[in-house]
């Protein structure tokens, strides 16, 4: 394996990680909207 191989790696899955994270934090704000929830009953 080259170095470039593993930097690609791990760069993709910097990239993966970070919109998970970006994607997790958007879908709970609409799941907590579409279920009427208010901010004490999360």
């Amino acid at each position: 394996m080259d170095i470039s191989k593993i930097i690609i790696i791990l760069l993709s899955s910097i990239l993966i990680y970070i919109s998970f994270l970006f994607l997790g934090f958007n879908l709970r704000n609409k799941n907590i909207k579409a279920q009427g929830l208010s901010n004490k009953e999360k």
